[in-house]
């Protein structure tokens, strides 16, 4: 009985957890979308492969909201994601026992970052995060059979949520693994050794049951039909194509795209989206699949252009690590526009929630939030610093420094993946950032000095994880 008290009690916290988690769209009045929610909600409704991303979240707004609300989903979110910040605090700041100072850091977390303003999203954006959760929790942690296995579909789960997961989260397994390798923390039993051969095992997985997945549902064995279009269009950008259409458009102009060579947008957004753009002039990405499949096979196969695809690629990675503000995208979706034609069709009656929202009454402000955040993040490297590059450094635990790098790492990773391959925009970065201000979180209920309440009943507890 006792075991099942706790349980309960512990399930009690979550929940409170898990509200601080979607208080941003408690705040909203209405679950927060952007412009692509709309294709999301479209394959959760009739459960088709979008061409431009996976079928992973629209089967998990189809399985969480179960067809009947929407709110439901940002709370099956906000709920996972509380289990797996509390087993952080459990593993990584064992000293913090108390539930209430457990809460504390997590609303501490959701006050100095935008977390809130992604698990009340209805994206897969926060699944990012997830994912480098249960990767640090799995590697770190030592956690039971159960628990281990419960992980790992984590982790598989998050990596199949958005493409660019699978690679984010294989660059940070392979990186965290090398690093393991040098600095000897396979044999000092810091990271455990087999586990590690589990997540590389399951990230890898990850890229053939995703286009397994879609294949089941009629989609095709791919990851996504719109791959090719969105690099064209990230090397547009970036100047590489319009030197390789140069360097190949010759009098017989063997692709469509020689046509706009002097014409080529500034961005990828433009030259995806854009009505005028050469994508939509020539027919769209299903049109132009072939074409482009052959332009960048010609580049990746020719060496003159990768000095300028490195420097591209290391400069687009080092502004998307400065790019953590919040708002991108929040702008108001009303009548007409694919996000409220879909909320309509899901959850018809909440279709008045929606219109009034703060959201789609253009009420929502960001300059505190943002201002804070980018005070939050660099109070973060400075705490971060000082621990684990100062003088005490040593009487960090070896784990919670494995915790640090493990976020670091991945923060890096998000940053080369969606930078160097995609776009540079403050959503796509903001989704894990915040990682970084939890970690210096953690390592601050570790060893600063605490009210005896918070610390539980156990007292002040053990100064380094067990």
């Amino acid at each position: 009985m006792t075991a099942i008290r706790r349980a309960g009690t512990t399930f009690f916290w979550l929940l409170l957890a898990a509200l601080v988690l979607i208080s941003a769209g408690l705040y909203n009045g209405f679950p927060l979308v952007t412009s692509d929610s709309g294709t999301y909600l479209n394959s959760a409704i009739n459960r088709t492969v979008p061409d431009d991303r996976p079928l992973t979240y629209g089967l998990w707004v189809l399985v969480t909201g179960l067809r009947k609300t929407l709110w439901l989903v940002i709370f099956a979110q906000g709920l996972l994601l509380a289990a797996l910040l509390w087993r952080t605090m459990s593993a990584f700041a064992p000293r913090l026992r108390h539930p209430a100072g457990r809460l504390a850091l997590v609303a501490g977390v959701a006050w100095l970052t935008g977390v809130a303003w992604y698990s009340s999203q209805l994206m897969p954006d926060i699944f990012t995060a997830i994912g480098l959760l249960a990767l640090a929790l799995l590697l770190l942690s030592r956690p039971a059979v159960a628990e281990r296995l419960a992980l790992l579909a984590v982790l598989l789960l998050a990596a199949i949520m958005h493409s660019s997961n699978l690679l984010t989260l294989l660059l940070t397994v392979l990186a965290v693994g090398a690093v393991a390798w040098g600095q000897h923390l396979f044999r000092r039993g810091i990271v455990h050794r087999p586990t590690w051969w589990l997540t590389l095992a399951v990230t890898l997985a990850g890229w053939l049951v995703l286009p397994a997945l879609h294949a089941g549902f009629g989609g095709g064995f791919t990851l996504s039909r719109a791959s090719s279009a969105f690099l064209v269009a990230r090397l547009s950008e970036s100047g590489v194509l319009e030197k390789y259409l140069a360097d190949n458009c010759g009098p017989d102009n063997k692709y469509r795209l020689c046509e706009f060579r002097n014409q080529l947008p500034n961005d990828a957004i433009t030259f995806m989206w854009d009505a005028s753009s050469p994508l939509n002039q020539t027919g769209g990405w299903n049109a132009n699949r072939a074409e482009y499949q052959r332009i960048l096979r010609g580049i990746l196969l020719s060496p003159r252009y990768y000095p300028v695809l490195l420097s591209e690629t290391v400069q687009a990675t080092l502004r998307q690590l400065t790019h953590i503000g919040h708002g991108d995208g929040l702008t108001a979706f009303r009548e007409n526009t694919n996000p409220y034609w879909k909320v309509g069709e899901y959850a018809s009656y909440e279709l008045k929630e929606y219109m009034s929202s703060m959201q789609n009454r253009s009420q929502l402000e960001f300059q505190a939030l943002n201002e804070r955040t980018y005070g939050a993040h660099l109070l973060a490297l400075l705490v971060l610093g000082l621990a684990l590059l100062g003088p005490g450094r040593r009487r960090v635990a070896p784990a919670l420094v494995g915790f640090v790098l493990v976020v670091g790492v991945g923060i890096g990773a998000n940053a080369l993946v969606t930078g160097g391959l995609a776009n540079v925009l403050d959503r796509l970065q903001g989704r894990v950032a915040w990682l970084l201000p939890w970690a210096a979180l953690l390592l601050l209920a570790q060893y600063l000095p605490l009210p005896v309440r918070w610390l539980g009943s156990g007292g002040p507890g053990p100064s380094r994880p067990e």
